[in-house]
């Protein structure tokens, strides 16, 4: 199962069954990469709308090895429930 998030600024984060990783710049640069299995948390917090904002968007933490941040848009916010369900799934195993 393959889960990618896209955040603001060409940043995202992709899930590919085993690891999770953060890439910046349009998906060209791995900034980091974590076992899923080491999953401990994750925050969501909605932001402050600006005047002219589409869509609601959200910071998100999410605590593995190392702590993901990005922001994303409202339309991305079922991909990242999925991703936790997964990852909870995996830590609930180990």
């Amino acid at each position: 199962m393959m889960i990618e998030i896209q955040g603001d600024q060409g940043e995202s984060i992709l899930f590919d069954g085993s690891s999770v990783a953060k890439f910046r710049h349009g998906g060209k640069e791995e900034a980091a990469r974590n076992p899923a299995s080491t999953f401990r948390e994750v925050r969501v917090k909605p932001k402050k709308r600006k005047k002219g904002d589409a869509e609601q968007r959200y910071d998100v933490l999410l605590a593995c090895s190392t702590i993901f941040s990005l922001t994303i848009p409202e339309s991305e916010k079922p991909k990242l429930d999925q991703l936790v369900n997964e990852l909870e799934r995996i830590a609930a195993v180990r």
